[in-house]
């Protein structure tokens, strides 16, 4: 996660934020917002998500996905790269050739036995699809739990407070797609 550090720094430097301005924007301590930006510490997805927001960018672009024009609408298995660990437990493939024109991001979601998105719900301008692709996912909307099983799919509007965890014995995969992009 230390690309992620350094693109928070060089944002938040270009946008001439100091590491307390930015953090309290993001109520969380400047000291722990310090060490997400060396490597430290990996922020939970949900803070990412603010994080990009905050800095007016994408989780992707955080993650270093830089995003060319045009690019192939193929894309080869062998082009993906290997899941980037969201937070503990929680990795997350690009499923589509990064471009900045996309209306829709197609993600595949990996989580080992018992990871989540975190303690807090987190809500965001949107729209999601999940379909578990292997094992349970627990998907929480305001307090209300959905349970989803291998070829369960959710819709759900993206303003919804919402939180996810892997309820199954093993490890889950889910392609879940959010629109408009934000990673």
């Amino acid at each position: 996660m230390k690309i992620v550090g350094i693109n928070i720094k060089r944002l938040r430097s270009l946008k001439k934020l100091s590491l307390r301005d930015l953090a309290k924007r993001l109520k969380i301590t400047p000291s722990f917002l310090s060490q997400i930006e060396t490597g430290k510490s990996s922020p939970s997805l949900s803070t990412l998500k603010e994080i990009s927001n905050e800095l007016d960018t994408t989780i992707g672009f955080l993650l270093g996905e830089e995003s060319p024009g045009e690019s192939s609408p193929l894309m080869l298995s062998a082009a993906m790269k290997e899941g980037t660990l969201m937070s503990e437990g929680v990795r997350v493939t690009l499923l589509t050739s990064p471009n900045q024109n996309k209306q829709m991001e197609p993600l595949l979601f990996r989580l080992d036995k018992g990871a989540d998105s975190g303690k807090s719900y987190y809500k965001h301008f949107g729209q999601e699809f999940i379909l578990v692709l292997k094992g349970t996912l627990e998907i929480k909307l305001n307090d209300t739990p959905y349970v989803l099983s291998k070829g369960d799919s959710l819709y759900f509007n993206s303003s919804t407070p919402h939180q996810f965890k892997n309820i199954d014995k093993g490890d889950t995969e889910a392609v879940w797609v959010v629109t408009p992009p934000s990673f």
